[in-house]
């Protein structure tokens, strides 16, 4: 049997508090594609959207243990206590769990549909190019972004044949880039907070800025061009990300923990995705998923770290 200790370390390395966040990624994703095509077809089946919740969840889980195992000569160096170089997990176990979980990842996505596979292989991709790059350059932070990034066509390009698909126009791909920079700005943010906060000499006011504005991104981006054209509905989401996003920043530079600032505002990451369901949510009541799902990834975090 595992032990308790063990067992710890695996969810640990697995960032499975994380999986809310993904989830809150593909539920935007099957919305968008919902309310642009989904009405137009029969393909739309509740199975379809549980097995691509799941293969996006294993693609997730997959590749940050393939991080993890790659990492080994790093953590030896800088972090021994962690389970691999610790001697509490072989690197062997960790690559072929990483391995067959992202393989089982893009099964699930080639039963769902061709489209889905096609975008678990961007997925796949970016992971991989993360893995090799993040300890060499931060420009790296581009590959993780991407992988968020290509959940939402990935989820939202399930309702459609090839057909359909190769028929998209470059219009309807906007909302798709908007998301990307908007979440991309955000993770950015995030990495870029940590690292002035972290630092040995105190950031100057340039160095607190930049961040703090990579973190109003989504705010900007999602939601300003809604603001122009929506009801005060759309306010409502807006009002949850800063407030979120204020008492993250206060509080890391009030205490200086900057691994309970990542922590948080990784688990805010279903606020972002809040800016857009709200709009574009056909009931009231789907509105608190992504609350639920951010509150969820906090839970979560009290069993193993997010980071």
């Amino acid at each position: 049997m595992i032990s308790r200790e063990r067992f710890i370390d695996l969810l640990a390395m697995s960032r499975f508090a994380n999986l809310p966040t993904v989830w809150s990624n593909g539920f935007l994703g099957a919305l968008v594609g919902w309310q642009s095509w989904g009405r137009k077809t029969e393909s739309i089946c509740p199975l379809c959207l549980t097995a691509i919740g799941l293969a996006l969840s294993c693609l997730y889980l997959g590749g940050c243990f393939l991080n993890d195992a790659h990492d080994l000569e790093f953590d030896e160096k800088k972090r021994p206590d962690r389970p691999i170089p610790s001697g509490r997990w072989q690197r062997k176990t960790i690559f072929t769990l990483a391995f067959y979980l992202m393989g089982f990842g893009f099964l699930l996505c080639l039963l769902v549909s061709g489209i889905s596979a096609l975008f678990s292989v961007g997925i796949i991709l970016c992971i991989l190019a993360y893995t090799k790059w993040h300890k060499r350059t931060a420009k790296s932070f581009i590959f993780m972004a991407g992988a968020r990034a290509l959940i939402y066509p990935m989820a939202a390009f399930s309702f459609l044949p090839w057909n359909e698909f190769s028929a998209v126009t470059p219009l309807e791909i906007q909302v798709f880039i908007i998301l990307t920079l908007g979440l991309g700005g955000y993770i950015l943010g995030i990495s870029l907070t940590a690292k002035s906060e972290s630092s040995p000499t105190p950031p100057s006011p340039r160095e607190q800025a930049t961040p703090v504005a990579c973190l109003c991104a989504p705010a900007l981006i999602i939601s300003g061009p809604l603001l122009l054209s929506q009801s005060a509905k759309t306010a409502i989401p807006l009002l949850i990300f800063f407030t979120v996003l204020i008492i993250s920043v206060r509080s890391v530079r009030a205490n200086h923990n900057v691994g309970l600032f990542v922590s948080r505002t990784l688990a805010a990451i279903p606020l972002v995705d809040l800016l857009l369901v709200v709009p574009l949510a056909p009931h009231p009541a789907l509105w608190f998923a992504c609350p639920l799902l951010a509150l969820m990834a906090l839970g979560l975090q009290r069993i193993a770290p997010a980071t």
